[in-house]
C-alpha cells in the first residue's frame, strides 16, 4: 500500500448522463508522476477540513 498526502480542493465536474452532480479532486502538477500512478485505480480518500477555512 502506498500513501500520498497532499492539499487540494474538491471541484464540480458537471453532471453524469443521469443528471447527478460529479465532483473531483485536483492533483497539483508537483505530484504529476505520483498522480499518473493513481489514474484508473480505486483509492481510499480521507477528508480533513482545516480549521482556517
Amino acid at each position: 500500500m502506498e500513501q500520498i498526502v497532499f492539499r487540494s480542493t474538491v471541484s464540480s465536474y458537471g453532471t453524469d448522463k443521469y443528471g447527478n452532480k460529479r465532483y473531483g479532486i485536483t492533483i497539483s502538477s508537483k505530484l504529476r508522476e505520483k498522480g499518473e500512478k493513481l489514474y484508473g485505480k480505486e483509492v481510499i480518500v480521507i477528508v480533513i477540513v482545516p480549521d482556517d477555512e
